[in-house]
């Protein structure tokens, strides 16, 4: 019988489990000892074999659900490749990229064309077509598929990669649609889960949408930032409860459960593991050679478990659960000392930021240099205040220049006034901002969009370029560098703490100190101390 074997005087079933499905089961082979009865034996290892098999094939189901398809690989490489285009194009100027293109594109869409209908084929078509190729096959993705065969369908997608770049060297506004089968095919949505049966009530969904109706009520407005995490936040909890839930049925027990499987959960899971749900992908990640690093626990605590909380308080208040079941639940993070997060510019950084070419001439400032300037001079937050300034709100204040951060959405306290410091003055900013006025703007900063994308460049291509490379300093350094300078140069907390917006400006900031100073004067001498050795010529 197949799978039965005969050694020293017993059988034994044996079960060879395939390769890639060992790190799943645990086991290279899979062993059940029957006896030495041969009539025993043979009646026994039917159903020991079919039980083997059937494990085997379990696992084969939980590898595919946990491997992405050949679809799903080549449309993030798609999508990644015209990203990086966009950033070259960002970073370069459109006139520098469509140069560099011309003359090699019509050579890389030809080459792709003939790797597609197999006229090029060996080393050759690697040159073309292979990045994806090594892609599917890390994922081990048509496994059994011959790699001539996947260099064709990959250079497929290159071939429409090249379309949309060509488009976009034209000035062409609406990109060709893609024509590979790899990149329209549609993958089928997962099933929408019903709500577990554990009571009667309202979803967490019909909830939330009724929390941001009421917050953003009137004139009012809650960030989209911070009404996308709300979502994002139920979506986890939700994925972790196994489906939709019922808010009233939702028990404490099960917050401290969802508590600890985020402890396990891998940093940016949607995006590492594609299609898998929280749980699926904590069990993924565990099984890499080498699992990603799991989610921080102050990330925990001030984002998912915070979330999760704020709009069970409010589901609590408003009748639609009996209590919060996410009061107070936190990851103990302990008193011992941990090394900061973030920390501020050395004068050695701000020498290196402030001393390439792109600082050379202030005369042509635009967003990316003027954006540096604003952080460190203000402390100003990035894309929640600095990216929404108008150029209303750059005016003369009781003979004071400011910048009215009105906009500013993280809190009340960050809604403030900041004068603008004399170093910015001296290197032109008033001048830039009456050019954009003779222009017909509306915004400082017109092109941050989308979201991020002045501070994503700082932190992914312009620090690294300047040689920082510490991971804790970030474009909201230049936030902690102020403060500390503040600090240093001696002005007094309370002033300090209203030009950072720690402070609410809106009460008891009114006087500071002697009633004859207002706050805007008080602030304007404060920031005026503050002196940073930068290597720029001033325009005046």
């Amino acid at each position: 019988m197949k799978h039965v074997q005969f050694s020293r005087g017993r059988y034994v079933v044996r079960v060879t489990v395939p390769e890639e499905l060992r790190p799943i089961i645990g086991k290279r082979e899979l062993v059940e000892p029957l006896g030495g009865d041969k009539k025993t034996a043979e009646r026994n290892a039917h159903g020991v074999i079919a039980g083997f098999l059937a494990r085997i094939e379990e696992a084969r189901e939980a590898l595919a659900a946990i491997r992405p398809t050949a679809s799903a690989v080549a449309k993030e490489y798609y999508h990644a490749e015209l990203n990086e285009d966009d950033r070259s194009r960002f970073e370069l100027s459109q006139d520098t990229v469509v140069g560099l293109n011309r003359g090699t594109s019509a050579i890389m869409a030809r080459n792709q064309r003939l790797v597609a209908s197999g006229q090029i084929t060996g080393e050759t078509s690697e040159v073309w077509a292979g990045e994806l190729v090594d892609l599917w096959r890390q994922n081990s993705i048509l496994p059994n598929t011959p790699r001539a065969e996947l260099l064709k369908l990959a250079a497929q997608v290159e071939l429409d990669i090249s379309a949309v770049i060509e488009a976009r060297d034209k000035g062409t506004v609406a990109p060709p649609e893609p024509k590979s089968a790899l990149l329209t095919v549609e993958e089928p949505p997962a099933p929408a889960p019903a709500p577990q049966d554990r009571g009667t009530g309202e979803t967490l969904t019909s909830i939330l949408v009724a929390f941001h109706t009421e917050r953003t009520a009137g004139n009012r407005t809650l960030a989209d930032k911070t009404m996308q995490e709300h979502k994002v936040a139920l979506r986890m909890f939700e994925e972790f409860m196994g489906g939709a839930i019922l808010a009233r049925s939702i028990k404490r027990s099960d917050v401290l459960a969802y508590k600890q499987a985020l402890l396990q959960t891998p940093n940016r899971y949607a995006a590492r593991f594609p299609g898998l749900t929280l749980p699926r992908a904590i069990k993924a990640n565990a099984k890499r050679e080498e699992p990603y690093p799991t989610l921080d626990p102050q990330t925990i605590n001030m984002k998912w478990l915070s979330h999760l909380s704020t709009i069970f308080k409010w589901a609590a208040n408003n009748g639609h659960m009996n209590d919060n079941p996410a009061a107070g639940i936190r990851v103990d993070e302990g008193k011992g000392y941990k090394e900061p997060s973030r920390v501020p510019f050395t004068q050695d950084d701000l020498k290196a930021i402030f001393g390439s070419a792109l600082f050379k001439n202030p005369a042509e400032y635009g967003s990316q240099q003027w954006a540096l300037l604003l952080a460190l001079y203000t402390g100003a937050r990035s894309s929640s205040e600095i990216a929404r300034v108008r150029l209303a709100d750059v005016y003369e204040e009781q003979g004071v220049n400011v910048i009215n951060l009105s906009l500013a959405s993280k809190n009340v306290r960050s809604k403030r006034i900041v004068p603008i410091h004399p170093a910015l003055v001296e290197l032109g900013f008033l001048d830039y901002v009456a050019k954009l006025r003779d222009k017909g703007g509306q915004r400082l900063f017109p092109d941050w969009e989308p979201e991020d994308k002045i501070n994503r460049w700082f932190l992914r291509t312009y620090k690294a370029g300047v040689g920082i490379h510490d991971s804790r300093k970030v474009f909201h350094s230049f936030r902690h560098t102020l403060k500390t300078a503040l600090a240093r140069y001696g002005v007094n907390r309370d002033v300090s703490d209203l030009i950072t917006g720690h402070k609410d400006q809106s009460v008891g900031g009114i006087y500071i100190g002697d009633q004859a100073v207002t706050m805007v004067k008080a602030m304007a001498e404060a920031l005026s101390r503050v002196k940073f050795d930068l290597p720029i010529a001033a325009t005046k």
